[in-house]
């Protein structure tokens, strides 16, 4: 009996060998759904793309003791969406709730369950050091791995009497270092150097401070000049009198810069003051002319320095008078071919503008967003004093409850429909060196309430209160809260415009982060909210100062982007949401106010 048992097992064990399971384990996608961390300044970013954790430390916060209070997971199948996930079979590598975590070095986790996933939990810190000598050039610069500061010293000044004007390593009490009378003064040896120990959190560093004497003469980091105005910063030089001036070229005299075109607040959005630098903005010159500048460190004379001011260059189609109707098939609309879609031009041989028309249209003509409305019609679809006849609408709405469409107006052209997704390029080529000082225009518009969302790929209605988060970057929304209409002008170094495929989030971008961005002009309701319109029945002029972190860059690519769904990327916004635009203008001068004239 034992026997013929053994023999039936080993037959049934056999058979199931043979058998090929072709059901294939669903794919299930693991993630980091919540991180409670304390000492933090700003919110924890989760990035399902990237399966990365950013946590912000708070200044104060050690780094190498910090406290997680929670971190809990979640699971979304991929494949097989007839599979449920349930989240309390992740395995999870180590236990980190309730624990003191060393964050100086990023920590990983392996989360498994069908899969194996690896997130990545990194700590950023921003410490605020200071350093300032007398007779100080330019700023510090800080080797913050190799634990040195370096300061450009006036060579007049004597090696053996440094006197430090301020030192800050850290906020206190968390941090121990000595006070400006207590700092090294004799660095008159070899290395032109001295060591400080700095003390935080238990733990000791050694720094080295290293003083560079330099001739005292006026560095120059740039001089750039828009239509209207030129840039101007330099080293400043502690214990002397930094100077500008500057004529057309071929004239003889010599203009003073004056004094109130000097930068001299942090907050100015059109000549921020800068530690360590003197800066200035020349204003009032003529467009598409040479200009001399010239700077003095007491009665030391700098190099001449020779710029050409920029012409005053405009958008195409500024005022939105110019629309017509054409095919919504990308391949077809250079022929001109007619069709039901809406296009901000009105010919394909001066295309500039664009819309997300094409993708909509494909389901029916009712499906423009964005399209022209005329002063005959309503002189409400104008601004009061307008040249023009014809503005920009725009409005968002869900499409045949499958996808929400966000209502935009940009610089760039659409590229082409991807089932319910599309690829779409942001910004044109530009071959002239367009600098504004800003961007205005006329707005009417009014944020919708939240009403649509989409999470991992599953369109649904939100509802009033409850919290969302989308994206792979888990950006918090709570359903019924207001819309975010956006606008931002980019001047960038491309070399080609930005390609955006709304089915891969890897291609979105922020122009406030994006590199080779170095002019930007931003507005949305939600960061910026001192530019909220207050009556969405009232025409408006919204002016957008456009700052530059190197003006000395000749500009590529210009991207320039109205919506009122500023979320649309993730398809979510409000059905509710529209914006009138009409009579864009690029500022190139600022008045005697420091406001774009």
């Amino acid at each position: 009996m034992t026997k013929r048992l053994a023999i039936i097992l080993f037959s049934a064990l056999a058979l199931a060998s043979c058998i090929k399971n072709d059901v294939p384990r669903p794919v299930v996608d693991l993630f980091i759904a919540s991180l409670d961390v304390e000492g933090t300044d700003g919110e924890i970013v989760l990035d399902r793309s990237s399966y990365t954790a950013t946590v912000p430390l708070a200044e104060a916060t050690n780094i190498e003791a910090v406290q997680f209070n929670s971190i809990t997971y979640g699971a979304d199948v991929v494949t097989n969406i007839n599979y449920t996930a349930d989240d309390s079979k992740i395995v999870v590598s180590k236990d980190l709730n309730n624990k003191v975590v060393n964050m100086s070095q990023p920590e990983y986790i392996t989360l498994s369950y069908f899969q194996t996933f690896e997130w990545k939990i990194v700590a950023t810190q921003t410490i605020n050091r200071i350093w300032t000598v007398d007779g100080q050039i330019g700023a510090t610069e800080w080797d913050i791995e190799g634990h040195r500061a370096i300061v450009k010293r006036r060579q007049d000044y004597p090696l053996n009497d440094v006197k430090t004007t301020d030192v800050r390593f850290g906020p206190r009490p968390t941090y121990d270092f000595p006070e400006a009378s207590e700092m090294p003064t004799d660095f008159d040896n070899a290395e032109k150097s001295r060591t400080i120990t700095v003390a935080a959190h238990g733990r000791s560093t050694i720094w080295e401070l290293i003083i560079e004497p330099t001739e005292v003469a006026l560095d120059f980091e740039y001089v750039s000049a828009g239509a209207n105005v030129i840039w101007i910063k330099a080293a400043n030089i502690d214990g002397a009198t930094i100077q500008f001036a500057y004529r057309k070229r071929g004239s003889e005299e010599w203009l003073k810069v004056k004094d109130e075109w000097y930068a001299a607040d942090s907050k100015n959005p059109y000549n921020r003051y800068e530690e360590g630098f003197v800066k200035a903005v020349v204003r009032g010159l003529e467009p598409s002319t040479e200009y001399e500048v010239i700077g003095y460190a007491d009665e030391k004379q700098s190099d001449i320095k020779i710029v050409a001011t920029t012409s005053l260059y405009q958008l195409p189609n500024s005022q939105m008078e110019e629309w017509a109707k054409f095919t919504n098939d990308q391949n077809l609309l250079p022929t001109g071919e007619a069709g039901p879609c809406w296009y901000p031009f009105s010919s394909v041989q001066n295309m500039f503008w664009a819309t997300g028309n094409p993708g909509g249209t494909s389901l029916g003509e009712k499906y423009n967003l964005t399209y022209p409305v005329y002063k005959s019609a309503n002189p409400e679809n104008v601004p009061p004093g307008s040249t023009g006849d014809i503005s920009a609408f725009m409005g968002s709405q869900s499409v045949l409850n499958m996808k929400f469409a966000a209502g935009n107006l940009f610089v760039g052209h659409y590229g082409e429909t991807l089932g319910t997704n599309a690829k779409i390029y942001f910004g044109r080529k530009i071959d002239q060196n367009v600098k504004p000082v800003a961007l205005r225009f006329k707005v009417k518009y009014s944020r919708g309430n939240i009403n649509w969302i989409t999470i991992n790929n599953k369109y649904q209605s939100a509802s009033t209160g409850t919290e969302y988060h989308i994206g792979s970057k888990q950006i918090k929304i709570i359903g019924g809260q207001p819309d975010v209409a956006k606008v931002f002008l980019c001047l960038t170094d491309w070399t080609e415009p930005h390609c955006v495929n709304s089915a891969d989030e890897k291609t979105f971008f922020d122009p406030r982060t994006a590199a080779g961005v170095f002019g930007l002009g931003y507005f949305d309701s939600d960061s910026t909210p001192e530019l909220v319109v207050a009556n969405t029945d009232e025409w408006h002029t919204m002016t957008i100062p456009i700052e530059y972190s190197n003006p000395e860059i000749v500009p590529s690519v210009l991207l320039l982007t109205f919506t009122c769904s500023g979320y649309g990327d993730y398809f979510t916004g409000s059905s509710e949401s529209w914006m009138y635009v009409d009579d864009i203008e690029l500022l190139y001068d600022l008045d005697e106010e420091n406001q774009p004239k």
